[in-house]
């Protein structure tokens, strides 16, 4: 079963990305106001009235939502763009962008190294460019999911170009060889990757990258994705049992792009960051 398949009824790709929005900005005021801001004393706001801490696992447990969602609609971007250099770079400008954000929000006070989520995103899409490339070079990629932008195709076809097509020697006709060949190249790659993201102190860090790519291997066959990533999210980091909530929308979804703009969520996300700093400066004093 692929994602074309499923009925026009349930949830399109532009209204899950607001639902994930919606829950990422619950998320980060809850963590803002009452993980990180502090009293004139030094405690932190959640620790400072009776319901604290049960606002805050409220509030944090919304925000679980909004991770795989984002997750999934990296691979459907990636799946659907007319150009992937300019998705990339588009992603990789923004992240930029949203980085001084990010650490005044989530970490004041850290010396260590960090990175938003949209350096974990663009992580994860390079990888899945790169398996996808090894396994059209090695001839492997029959259990890959298509590019799904047909129209892309036709148009190519109607200009009359031709695109190149790496080949292999004969001697590597053989196709257990030839998934091994794939196999070494693309394990190097994840493994580089997650070091990366792991080092640079991404958000979900390799975690991150492997629900991603287990998303985009699965992507034909949605039960088996959306198991392997909530269960992979769930073993990394046992608060993400409530991804489950994001991982539904994604059974949900009808493989309809829906109304949406294509650049709110970049503007949105350095520009909430921005924002709830501010209030909590106002409000806190950091």
């Amino acid at each position: 079963m692929i994602y074309q398949q499923i009925s026009k009824s349930g949830i399109n790709a532009g209204t899950m990305k607001r639902i994930a929005i919606i829950a990422m900005f619950i998320d980060h005021m809850t963590l803002s106001f009452l993980e990180v801001a502090r009293d004139p004393q030094g405690h932190r706001i959640m620790n400072t009235f009776e319901a604290g801490r049960t606002l805050d696992s409220i509030g944090r447990g919304i925000g679980r939502l909004a991770f795989p969602i984002f997750c999934f609609l990296i691979v459907e971007g990636f799946l659907y763009t007319r150009n992937r250099w300019k998705y990339l770079i588009r992603l990789l400008v923004f992240a930029a962008v949203s980085q001084v954000p990010f650490c005044l929000l989530v970490f004041p006070n850290s010396q260590k190294r960090h990175a938003d989520t949209i350096f974990t995103l663009a992580a994860g899409y390079i990888l899945i460019w790169i398996v996808e490339t090894l396994a059209g070079y090695f001839k492997v990629n029959d259990f890959l999911p298509a590019r799904r932008s047909s129209y892309i195709e036709a148009e190519e076809g109607d200009r009359g170009e031709k695109k190149a097509v790496l080949t292999l020697p004969s001697r590597l006709d053989r196709k257990w060889i030839r998934v091994i060949l794939f196999m070494i190249p693309s394990l190097a790659a994840g493994f580089g990757i997650c070091w990366l993201a792991k080092w640079f102190g991404c958000d979900y860090s390799y975690g991150g990258v492997i629900c991603i790519l287990l998303l985009y291997l699965l992507y034909r066959y949605r039960e088996y994705s959306i198991a392997a990533a909530w269960a992979w999210l769930t073993s990394y980091n046992q608060n993400e049992l409530l991804a489950i909530t994001g991982f539904w929308l994604i059974w949900c979804y009808n493989g309809k792009r829906g109304k949406q703009n294509k650049y709110f969520f970049y503007l949105f996300y350095p520009g909430h960051l921005i924002f709830l700093y501010l209030i909590r400066r106002a409000i806190f004093g950091a």
